[in-house]
């Protein structure tokens, strides 16, 4: 059976938990050669592992988005490693949620840097190379929160808007240059389900709640050459909880 990423190399940040774990095993499982990036060294030496497990080549540092100089030495051992990024899965994120007035300056800040800001960062290293080989995929995990307002959640939103848009006009700048920018908007993701174990609703209904397998699954689709034809859109991940309320 031909693995859908083989011969790939896919730099995931915020790959040592959650979303980004359950992306990053399911690129293993497709064949991809990863580079995992995170803020913490013992949850991504986990996640390395169970890649490792499962066939793939890994190679990860720790890395905050936030820093510039942390990226652009990511980067140079992705390169250093693989020579060159496949793919580039923009997951690193913070999510705060408290009444507006009850923010502070720094919890802002903090929001807007890491969730668009580092998306901006991580995409401006890979791009050149990319644009050179006509060739690359970057995809970007924004969320229900990039398409609808939500109370205490206001940074949040007005991230995840901003990486939406950063998805649609990027999208069209390069529509020419052979490199696909898409994003993944998840509702509510229950991430007690982590890769590799059954879900709680019945097998093969849809799910009440998004798992993390769920936005796996999608990241894997947008990475493959299924999704040769696809740019600029964002792809919803819902789950018929959030669609029935």
């Amino acid at each position: 059976m031909t693995r859908r990423l083989e011969g790939r190399v896919a730099w995931v940040t915020g790959a040592g938990r959650g979303l980004g774990r359950a992306i990053a095993l399911a690129y293993a499982e497709e064949g991809a050669g990863l580079f995992l990036t995170a803020r913490s060294a013992d949850e991504l030496e986990q996640t390395a592992k169970q890649a490792s497990a499962r066939g793939a080549g890994v190679e990860w540092c720790t890395a905050d988005v936030r820093s510039q100089a942390e990226v652009d030495a990511a980067h140079r051992l992705a390169l250093e490693t693989y020579g060159l990024v496949d793919v580039l899965v923009n997951n690193a994120g913070v999510w705060i949620e408290k009444p507006f007035l009850d923010f502070t300056d720094e919890e802002w800040e903090l929001t807007l840097d890491t969730n668009v800001t580092g998306v901006y960062r991580c995409t401006r290293a890979v791009l050149p190379a990319m644009k050179a080989r006509r060739s690359g995929r970057i995809i970007n995990l924004a969320s229900i929160d990039g398409q609808v307002g939500f109370p205490k959640l206001v940074p949040q939103c007005a991230s995840k808007f901003a990486v939406v848009g950063f998805t649609r006009a990027l999208a069209k700048e390069l529509w020419a240059d052979g490199v696909a920018v898409t994003a993944i908007c998840p509702a509510e993701v229950d991430k007690s389900v982590p890769w590799g174990e059954e879900p709680r609703h019945r097998p093969g209904a849809p799910a009440v709640k998004v798992l993390p397998a769920d936005v796996a699954r999608a990241a894997v689709f947008l990475a493959s050459d299924a999704a040769q034809a696809i740019t600029g859109v964002t792809l919803d991940v819902y789950g018929i909880g959030f669609l029935a309320s």
